[in-house]
């Protein structure tokens, strides 16, 4: 989570200079950071013996995180809040959540 605040923190002008290629690759890395953070999600609440449904309580720590996330941009220069980078988010976090529980062979 640290990381993905690290990245939001960054200014427009920063991150062009560090990621380059198609006009939609920031779409793709939220995917991915999100498929990263709903896998561990699922495993730190499936390990940790919390009394939540671990893919109830993955999924609204994460979309939590993704709003908040994407809220902190608004104030950050030459970011903005996207509908399309939380739906982004929402998927690679339901994809992260699905490849975790299918290793960990938790049916839930």
């Amino acid at each position: 989570m640290l990381l993905i605040i690290f990245f939001s923190h960054l200014p427009q002008d920063d991150i062009s200079v560090i990621v380059s290629g198609p006009d939609n690759i920031d779409l793709f890395l939220h995917f991915i950071e999100y498929l990263i953070l709903g896998f561990l999600l699922f495993q730190s609440i499936t390990k940790d013996g919390f009394s939540i449904n671990p893919i109830y309580g993955s999924i609204l720590i994460g979309i939590s995180f993704a709003i908040s996330d994407e809220f902190h941009q608004s104030f950050v220069p030459g970011r903005h809040m996207s509908m399309f980078d939380i739906i982004s988010d929402l998927v690679g976090l339901v994809s992260g959540i699905f490849v975790s529980s299918r290793i960990s062979k938790d049916v839930i």
